[in-house]
C-alpha cells in the first residue's frame, strides 16, 4: 500500500494564493450589489460584503476591500454626482482584482467604482417605482385629499434632535400670532437602510389614531442632501400615495424631488417652509372671519344712524295732514330696521356658531381635558420629564393626573 503525502495547510493555501494571484491578478470590471459597506472610521478602510442577486436570491456572493486612500477618492466622486456617501444597499460597477490570503480567503481588492452607473440605477429605481404607482392609479391619491379647513392636530415623523425638527417647532411656538397647534411625535430613522421600515411603521401607528389628527408632517433637516435614495423607496412612497391623510412633506434638499415628495398631498423644501404654510393657512381662515364681523357691525350702525337722520329729518319736514302719511313711513322704517336686525342677528349667530365649534375644538385639545382623557404629566423638580435618561435613582417624580397628583421615587 503506498503512504500518504501529507501537506501542511500552509503549504497548500500557499499554492493556491500563487495560482490565483498568477492567473487572476487581471484588472476587471464587476457589477455588484453592496449589502454592507463595513466602513471603519479608525482605519478608514472598508470591507464591504457583495453579492449579486437573481429573483430575490443570492447567485453569487464575496467578501471586498477597499483601502483607505482609495475610499476617500470614491467617496469624494459619490459625494459629487450622487449627493450621497458610498454605502449599504447600492447597486455598483467596481474595477478589482481578485486576490487570495491564506487566512482570509478571495477577496476583491477594490481600486474605484463607477458613480455615474449607481446614479443610473438610483434614477432607474425612481422611475420604476413612478410607473409602478401610476399604474397601480394611487400616484396623486394623496393629492387628491380634502384638508381640514383649520389644520391644528398634527403628527410630526421625525427626530427630536433633527434640526429640522427644532425649526419647525420654533417657527410654529414663536408666531406672533399666538396661534395654538398640537403636535405628536413619532419617532424614525430619517435616512439610510432602516428610514424606509421605520418611517412605514409609523405611519401605521399614526392609522390607528387617525381620528385625533388633521394631518402628517415628514420632516428632516440639518443633514444635507446625503441618504435621500431611501424616499425614492416604493414601500415608502406607496405608504404615503395610499395614506388616509395629507402628509407634508419637509426633508430639506433643493435638487430634483424624490418620489415620496412628489406623492404627498405638499412638499416643501424645508421644515421652516412647512411650518409657515401652516401659519398661513391659519392666517387664511382667521382673517377673513375677523373682517367680515367688523364689516357686518360697521355697515349695521351705518344703516342705523341712517335711518335715525331720515326719521328726523322727516318728523321735522311733515305737520298737521301729514301725520299719517309721517306714521306709515315710520312703519316701514321699522320693519326694514326689524329686517336689517334680525338679518345683523342671524350673521352674527352664524358666525358665533363658528366661533363656538373653534372653542369646543380647543377645548378638547387643552391640557386637563387631555388628562381627563387618561394621559398623565410627570415632572422633576418643576421640569417635565420626556425621557428616561432625564431621571435617576433615587430622583422624586410628581405625575399629574386628572385627579390629582402622584408621588413617587425612581427606582
Amino acid at each position: 500500500m503506498a503512504s500518504k503525502q501529507i501537506f501542511p495547510l500552509s503549504k497548500l493555501t500557499a499554492a493556491i494564493e500563487n495560482v490565483i494571484n498568477t492567473h487572476c491578478s487581471r484588472v476587471v470590471w464587476v457589477k455588484a450589489e453592496i449589502v454592507r459597506l463595513n466602513h471603519y472610521k479608525h482605519t478608514g478602510h472598508c470591507f464591504p460584503e457583495l453579492v449579486e442577486k437573481k429573483d430575490g436570491k443570492v447567485i453569487a456572493e464575496i467578501r471586498g476591500n477597499i483601502w483607505k486612500t482609495h475610499f476617500e477618492i470614491i467617496n469624494t466622486k459619490f459625494r459629487n454626482v450622487l449627493n450621497e456617501d458610498l454605502g449599504d444597499d447600492m447597486t455598483v460597477v467596481l474595477q478589482a482584482t481578485v486576490t487570495y490570503h491564506p487566512v482570509y480567503g478571495i477577496s476583491l481588492n477594490i481600486f474605484d467604482i463607477d458613480p455615474e452607473y449607481t446614479l443610473g440605477e438610483l434614477a432607474k429605481q425612481k422611475a420604476e417605482t413612478i410607473l409602478r404607482l401610476q399604474k397601480e392609479n394611487i400616484y396623486t391619491a394623496n393629492k387628491e385629499l380634502s384638508p381640514a379647513l383649520l389644520p391644528k392636530t398634527i403628527a410630526v415623523i421625525s427626530v427630536s434632535t433633527s434640526k429640522g425638527y427644532l425649526d419647525f417647532i420654533n417657527v410654529i411656538e414663536n408666531n406672533p400670532w399666538k396661534y395654538k397647534f398640537h403636535f405628536l411625535l413619532y419617532p424614525a430613522v430619517l435616512q439610510g437602510e432602516r428610514a424606509v421600515s421605520t418611517i412605514v411603521e409609523q405611519l401605521k401607528n399614526i392609522k390607528k389614531n387617525l381620528v385625533h389628527f388633521d394631518a402628517v408632517v415628514i420632516l428632516r433637516g440639518g443633514g444635507g442632501e446625503i441618504g435621500l435614495s431611501c424616499y425614492d423607496s416604493y414601500e415608502l412612497a406607496r405608504a404615503i400615495a395610499r395614506f388616509p391623510l395629507p402628509v407634508l412633506t419637509g426633508i430639506g434638499h433643493s435638487t430634483n424631488q424624490t418620489v415620496s415628495e412628489l406623492v404627498s398631498w405638499q412638499s416643501f423644501i424645508t421644515p421652516t417652509k412647512l411650518a409657515e404654510f401652516l401659519l398661513q393657512e391659519f392666517h387664511n381662515f382667521a382673517f377673513p372671519l375677523e373682517e367680515h364681523i367688523n364689516k357686518l357691525n360697521m355697515h349695521s350702525q351705518w344703516l342705523l344712524e341712517r335711518k335715525k337722520s331720515q326719521l328726523k329729518e322727516l318728523t321735522i319736514a311733515l305737520t298737521g295732514a301729514a301725520t299719517t302719511k309721517i306714521d306709515k313711513e315710520y312703519q316701514n322704517i321699522e320693519k326694514q330696521f326689524s329686517k336689517l336686525e334680525n338679518a345683523g342677528a342671524t350673521r352674527l349667530k352664524y358666525h358665533n356658531h363658528i366661533l363656538g365649534l373653534l372653542e369646543n375644538k380647543i377645548y378638547f385639545l387643552s391640557p386637563a381635558t387631555i388628562l381627563k382623557r387618561g394621559f398623565s404629566i410627570t415632572r422633576m423638580g418643576g421640569n417635565i420629564v420626556k425621557h428616561p435618561q432625564q431621571v435617576k435613582k433615587g430622583d422624586e417624580l410628581i405625575t399629574e393626573t386628572a385627579g390629582g397628583e402622584i408621588k413617587s421615587t425612581v427606582i
